[in-house]
């Protein structure tokens, strides 16, 4: 039995939680605490995230203390990144389709290229026919010894 792949944080993610302004104040724990929690939004798939401390504070791995002490920030980050998210996932999975749907196209047409390229199919009579393979000898042909070709001579 083979594991399934895991699913993966597309780029995008990094790069808008890269660029808010006060995720990058955060302290490392604050900011830590964040990026496991915008990871567990996207590979959910964008569910809503639950209201209790205790289940964000499982979600995120977080220390209590720690978490009560940045919970304001962290939620005002994640509520201002949350729709950039899935609309950046959206035209994603969008180019990804676009690209699916091209690469279809490309086969296709290659198949259709390779079935005019065919040559025609025989009668349905020939193809019950018994024949033989045409071929040119390729040996060459030995003539018999005479008398006076021997080897062993009087």
């Amino acid at each position: 039995m083979t594991k399934p792949t895991p699913k993966r944080v597309p780029p995008f993610a990094l790069e808008i939680l890269a660029h808010h302004p006060l995720a990058m104040t955060l302290p490392a724990a604050g900011y830590g605490m964040l990026c496991r929690l915008i990871f567990h939004y996207i590979l959910t798939d964008y569910r809503p995230l639950p209201k209790i401390g205790d289940d964000l504070c499982g979600i995120m791995r977080a220390h209590r203390p720690t978490f009560n002490t940045h919970r304001a920030d962290i939620m005002a980050v994640f509520n201002d990144l949350a729709p950039k998210l899935q609309e950046a996932d959206r035209l994603y999975k969008q180019r990804i389709q676009r690209v699916k749907d091209l690469g279809e196209k490309g086969n296709v047409s290659r198949r259709l290229r390779a079935l005019t390229n065919k040559p025609p199919r025989p009668n349905a009579d020939a193809a019950l026919a018994i024949t033989a393979p045409k071929r040119e000898r390729t040996a060459p042909v030995t003539r018999p010894l005479t008398q006076s070709d021997s080897a062993w001579r009087e």
